[in-house]
């Protein structure tokens, strides 16, 4: 049974990442995925990805968020290949409304610059936005940003083979067991083997592969359209990266126009629940209906027809805080699930933790409010 230091279980953004921080470290590491490289079958699919420290999910990401934007700069450096283009978040909403208030919050405990646009401020710097009155917007300068993803997980995944790691695709992992010498043996679909560690990052498989856990994990089914602007310089990439907008009728997320892709527009907070084998992949007019309603309301100028269109899936927590864990039962499993719609950006670093965990059983990351142990019940007090 061949044995390695460590077997990295799901080759996505995440897991490509994680196995080339430990070949990097100079251990000996298997990646494996049940599926081809580049399907769309769970999360990491699709040509772009936002990156943003202005967090308004919660202050705590803010540290994480920065040390991912430091290290997708060294992932360009050492590949030659632009990755990170960062001209700045927008987030509009009534005045007042939660999303701007956590922004907010971010930005004034971790003292990053953030600019507040008055309705008239909107209107002169963005004018394809159209906002109700009484609402206003934010700019964050720095770190709002756009991922090129797809290059993004290659760059990772060519780094790690060039550091000797062994990545096999269309192998899958169906069960592990402790071996006999406290480490992880693994039954694939290929045959048995033997890791010192283990790290799981499966995406959507998970609620799967870890319902031995019990986790509070969901799939939720989101669609995601490219549209043709009808005037092209309204949505320019100079002038911003990502938008978010909280609406009455949902949160909506996005991208300016790039060539050869459009403005993309999703519905960030809302989906049907589902597995990667239930989910419904076609995109319908209900769906299409929904996005293109939003953009004649808001975008107006930004909807001259849809250009495409596809599926993808959120890993959902109750709270929309990742996963980041050991696994009980195996002391030397670790496992990343859960990001819940904003995972992506913060690749590198997860990639760096998982490692940390896996190879050193710690990591200096401050990562104790994404514990699995947030969702135990409280011990029921004595009468």
């Amino acid at each position: 049974m061949t044995s390695y230091d460590v077997v990295v279980i799901g080759l996505g953004a995440m897991g490509s990442a994680a196995a080339c921080d430990c070949a990097r470290r100079g251990k000996k590491v298997l990646g494996l995925d049940a599926n081809p490289p580049h399907h769309t079958l769970g999360s990491s699919h699709g040509a772009t990805r936002a990156i943003r420290e202005t967090y308004f999910e919660s202050p705590d990401y803010v540290p994480l968020a920065r040390r991912a934007h430091d290290l997708w700069r060294q992932l360009e450096a050492q590949t030659g290949k632009p990755l990170l283009s960062t001209r700045g978040a927008v987030y509009v909403a009534p005045q007042g409304h939660g999303m701007l208030k956590g922004v907010t919050t971010a930005a004034e405990r971790h003292g990053l610059a953030l600019e507040r646009l008055s309705h008239a401020d909107m209107e002169r710097r963005f004018p394809g936005f159209c906002l109700p009155q009484g609402w206003q917007g934010l700019f964050e300068p720095g770190g709002g940003g756009v991922l090129q993803a797809e290059d993004c997980i290659e760059a990772h995944r060519n780094l790690a083979r060039r550091h000797g790691a062994d990545l096999r695709f269309g192998v899958e992992a169906r069960t592990w067991s402790q071996g006999p010498g406290g480490g992880i043996v693994i039954d694939t679909d290929a045959g048995k083997l033997e890791a010192a560690s283990a790290i799981v990052t499966v995406g959507p498989w998970a609620c799967d592969a870890l319902a031995d856990l019990d986790l509070p994990i969901s799939g939720r089914r989101i669609c995601i359209v490219h549209l043709d602007a009808a005037d092209q310089g309204l949505y320019a990439a100079r002038d911003m990266s990502v938008y978010f907008w909280a609406t009455p009728e949902g949160v909506f997320a996005g991208f300016p126009h790039f060539d050869g892709e459009g403005v993309k527009i999703l519905r960030h907070d809302a989906g049907e629940i589902c597995t990667p084998d239930t989910v419904r992949r076609d995109v319908s007019a209900a769906d299409i209906a929904e996005i293109t309603a939003f953009a004649d309301r808001y975008m107006p100028q930004a909807h001259g027809g849809v250009r495409s269109s596809l599926v993808g899936i959120y890993t959902m927590t109750p709270d929309n805080h990742f996963i980041i864990d050991r696994h009980p039962g195996f002391q030397n499993l670790v496992y990343a699930t859960g990001f819940s719609g904003h995972g992506f950006k913060f690749t590198p670093v997860i990639s760096e933790i998982l490692a940390d965990l896996a190879l050193d059983g710690s990591t200096r990351h401050s990562i104790g409010f994404l514990s699995a142990d947030r969702f135990q019940q409280p011990a029921a007090k004595l009468a």
